[in-house]
């Protein structure tokens, strides 16, 4: 036990002393880490190239550094020279008849006009099924002929009858049924 106590001593002391000198030997154990990062980092970047990172260190210019008097000249890899390659994911959205996610649903006019928009001003009822209803958008005063399967926005013409527009509306993945009616039935009409 006393063994090892002596010998982590001696190694705390021996630690402190190599601390002491004149930064040389950190310096240089420094430098070493940071050219093997900047093999790693070239070696990353470099995915479609065959050779090693080494070889392309190896192939950069050298230069030749002193750093104290009483040292040993070192060598220094030039990696300034090389270009670096920036790789990044693209990403592709395929459209194929849906909206663009980007867009805000409040000022997209593919929600205009909305029911409460919309006014049913006349129909042409056709029993064989050829019946055309006459819309008026009360924010804008658009005027609007269709027939069933009609698209208004986000609504379709599902049925038109004799005094009844029935609409699909289709709300974020839901579709539920709506209807305009000619005329309101609980007003009293003037002589």
């Amino acid at each position: 036990m006393n063994s090892l106590l002596k010998a982590a001593i001696s190694l705390a002391v021996a630690t402190t002393a190599w601390a002491q000198v004149p930064g040389a030997a950190a310096k240089a154990a420094a430098q070493r880490a940071v050219a093997a990062t900047n093999a790693h980092i070239a070696a990353e970047q470099m995915v479609d190239s065959p050779k090693p990172a080494t070889k392309v260190a190896a192939q950069a210019p050298a230069k030749v550094v002193e750093h104290l008097p009483n040292t040993k000249p070192e060598l220094v890899v030039d990696t300034i020279g090389t270009a670096p390659v920036i790789m990044r994911e693209a990403y592709d959205y395929s459209r194929e008849g849906r909206r663009d996610p980007f867009v805000s649903l409040l000022t997209t006019n593919e929600l205009r006009p909305t029911m409460s928009d919309l006014r049913l001003t006349g129909i042409l009822f056709d029993q064989g099924g050829h019946s055309v209803a006459t819309l008026r958008d009360l924010g804008t005063n658009a005027s609007y002929r269709i027939a069933t399967g009609a698209i208004l926005g986000r609504m379709r013409v599902s049925a038109i009858r004799l005094k009844t527009v029935v609409f699909t509306i289709d709300e974020f993945g839901t579709t539920r049924q709506d209807s305009l009616y000619l005329g309101d039935s609980t007003k009293v009409r003037g002589k």
